[in-house]
């Protein structure tokens, strides 16, 4: 008889410990197979601060910064209200409420963490909300420093356990848009909702670059009068943020020439001296009353030029030539810090080369953005043009 045939319990001692010593090694090969592989539905991203960010399933308990507009979030999700576990009132999200109030009146009971700046937020009152993920505009979290820089804060809420994702739709929009979108997507498991957005807006801003190359050379120089409806003169975009807009729509940025920041002060000395072909100005819907220069969300036609009328009397604006001759526009600021700026770009590139881009329609592309993309859709007043006002000077509509 063999001594190794096929019946059971025919091992010899030997046999049987190399048996159980394999399947020991089988074992432990297994366990470190389940530690090194990420586990089934596990959700990676690099963020564009080039932090990995993971979760175990999709986060539906977010809290948001202050500089992150929730336009984002409306880009993606039916319901971006219900995703909130807290936010940071202002900023960005100043006007949000006004927005979302009529289709999602639970904003107003979203709790409120802090305003404005990251810094003057605890991290103890994030950690409290107990959220799937922060998510914190470049901004936020570093404000025009290195975005490597990580800060205790940051710290502290990871080391809690809460995942934070750094997105940017403000100091490099152009750049910035496409990856925070797409992590954004992908953190609440909306990627495909993402992508269709995301190709749309590829397209767009595409077929103004094709148009722009193909076109002469002149580049009128602008300038961008940054929340215009202030008193003191002249807030403008240096390198970064609304620039890019600028260039993309084939126009140059008198600001850029000096200021070194994303954001500076210009003097009206300079301006006038520059004397640009273009000029302007942004606004937002807080200044929507009898005298203020209004722009966005719920502001009327006739609000919106009776106080762009009136801003281009001031004495310190009326001698530029682009005001003289009717080549002053207005536009909503908050356009620089949503994904829905490629609006504003087609706006502007109609307004800096009209020979080129005269057949652009920016209300058309807004209206398919509300009709295929945004859960609360923006509806308002959010241009102006000094051409469509018979008589400025007069400071009536």
């Amino acid at each position: 008889m063999r001594r190794n045939g096929c019946r059971p319990g025919s091992m010899t001692p030997r046999e049987l410990s190399r048996s159980l010593a394999s399947m020991m090694l089988a074992a432990v090969l297994l366990v470190l197979t389940a530690l090194v592989v990420p586990a089934q539905g596990q959700i990676s991203v690099i963020d564009i601060a080039g932090r990995e960010v993971v979760l175990s399933q999709p986060a539906r308990r977010i809290v948001l910064g202050a500089w992150v507009s929730l336009d984002a979030l409306s880009l993606l999700h039916p319901d971006p209200v219900s995703l909130l576990a807290g936010w940071a009132n202002g900023g960005a999200n100043g006007i949000q409420p006004k927005i979302l109030r009529s289709r999602f009146p639970a904003i107003d009971t979203v709790p409120v963490i802090g305003r404005d700046a990251f810094e003057t937020i605890s991290a103890e009152a994030i950690i409290a909300r107990q959220p799937d993920l922060l998510v914190l505009s470049k901004f936020d979290a570093f404000r025009f420093g290195a975005s490597s820089a990580e800060t205790p804060a940051l710290n502290q809420i990871e080391a809690a356990g809460i995942p934070v994702v750094i997105v940017d739709f403000f100091l490099e929009p152009l750049r910035n848009t496409e990856p925070s979108l797409r992590a954004l997507g992908r953190l609440i498991g909306r990627e495909a909702q993402a992508d269709a957005y995301l190709t749309f807006y590829r397209e767009h801003l595409k077929a103004i670059e094709a148009q722009l190359q193909s076109a002469g050379k002149t580049t009128p120089s602008v300038f961008l009068h940054a929340f215009a409806a202030r008193p003191d003169c002249c807030f403008s975009a240096g390198p970064g943020t609304i620039d890019g807009f600028i260039r993309l729509a084939g126009g140059h940025n008198i600001a850029a020439e000096t200021l070194t920041t994303p954001v500076g002060q210009l003097s009206i000395e300079h301006v006038l001296t520059r004397n640009p072909d273009v000029y302007i100005a942004t606004g937002i819907s807080d200044q929507a009353d009898a005298a203020g220069f209004a722009l966005g969300p719920g502001v009327s036609p006739q609000t919106a030029a009776a106080g762009f009328a009136r801003l281009l009397e001031r004495r310190n604006l009326a001698p530029m030539a682009a005001i003289t001759r009717k080549r002053a526009f207005g536009l909503w600021h908050l356009f620089v810090h949503t994904p829905v700026h490629l609006v504003a770009i087609e706006a502007m590139a109609k307004w800096l080369r009209p020979d080129v881009f005269n057949a652009l329609n920016p209300g058309k592309t807004l209206e398919e953005i509300n009709a295929r993309f945004l859960a609360a859709p923006l509806v308002g007043t959010f241009w102006v043009e000094s051409r469509d006002i018979p008589e400025h000077r007069s400071g009536r509509p």
